[in-house]
This record gives C-alpha cells, sequence and structure tokens, in this order.
C-alpha cells in the first residue's frame, strides 16, 4: 500500500476543501416568517476592506450582515450569508465604528469564529448594512436581531437566536 500518497491525498483535500466547510441550515419555514420588529429595511454592501469605509454611516445604528458573494459575468447572483449583528446595543455606537472593529485582527483574533470567518473568505466577503432610524429602539433592534438570525441561521451566528430555534439548532451541532 502506498500511504504516503494517501496522505498527500488527505492533506490535499483538507486544504482545498475542508478547510472551507461551514454547516448550513436552509429551513424555508424560518424564511418565510414575516413577523419582523421593523417593517423594511434599505440594505447596501461593500466589500470587505476599509477601501469603501465612507460608505458605511457613520451617525446611524442599525443591523449587518457578513455574505459571501462574488460576482461576475459568469456566476449565477448569489450569496451566503455567514453573520448577522447589529451596531447600537444598548448604545449609540454607528454601523462605521462596529464595522471598524472587524478591521482591527487584534479585536478579531479574540473571537475564534469571525476570525475563521474573516481569515478564509476575506477576498469574498461582503459587509451589508441596513441604517435603522433614531426613533427604533435598542430592544426593537435586538428583537429584530434575533429574527433575522433565527430565520436564516448563519454559521458564524451562534447566540442571538430566538430561544426555541436556538436550543433545537444545538442538537445537530
Amino acid at each position: 500500500m502506498d500511504l504516503d500518497s494517501l496522505i498527500d491525498f488527505a492533506n490535499e483535500a483538507t486544504e482545498e476543501i475542508a478547510k472551507y466547510t461551514v454547516p448550513v441550515t436552509l429551513s424555508p419555514d424560518k424564511m418565510m416568517a414575516n413577523e419582523h420588529a421593523i417593517e423594511a429595511l434599505a440594505w447596501d454592501s461593500i466589500s470587505y476592506g476599509d477601501e469603501e469605509l465612507e460608505k458605511v454611516p457613520a451617525d446611524k445604528r442599525g443591523i449587518y450582515a457578513f455574505a459571501i458573494c462574488r460576482n461576475n459575468a459568469v456566476l449565477p447572483p448569489h450569496g451566503y450569508v455567514l453573520y448577522i449583528g447589529i451596531a447600537g446595543r444598548d448604545s449609540e455606537r454607528s454601523l462605521r465604528d462596529r464595522y471598524k472593529e472587524y478591521l482591527n485582527a487584534r479585536k478579531v483574533k479574540k473571537r475564534a469564529r469571525i476570525a475563521r470567518m474573516i481569515g478564509t473568505w476575506h477576498q469574498v466577503l461582503r459587509f451589508y448594512f441596513a441604517p435603522i432610524d433614531d426613533d427604533i429602539s435598542s430592544n426593537d433592534l435586538q428583537a429584530l436581531e434575533k429574527q433575522l438570525n433565527t430565520a436564516l441561521m448563519p454559521p458564524f451566528s451562534e447566540g442571538d437566536l430566538e430561544a426555541d430555534t436556538k436550543q433545537k439548532r444545538r442538537a445537530f451541532r
């Protein structure tokens, strides 16, 4: 038996495929739920990095998501939401201030899942953001975060799901 060739294959498969593998849960029922704390959101996005930082509002709280997406002339439109969070949880911290934390390697390294997400997919990672009006309460913003995380169950969002869904999701991790 040529064990070395099997080891080489296993190492190549790990490098080329396994490190990019994430568990994905796609529940049509959860996605179809229309109970949201906010009636509508105006989403925008930038490529991950600081080149387009000025496009992220410096004076608005809101909700954000990291998604893998690579638009070109051949691939069909697609996007894979990996993480959903909020800026302004019990504070006036802006979307830009929150996003800048994801550009700080020292802070990101303290969050292993987020470090993996950014370190692995930074080339095709987009930061989506939706500012909210000042009259939206922190409670409504937090409720919306839970509702969106519950609807999409992004693989890098572990908390901030509705309690029932969070408990059931743990059964498969």
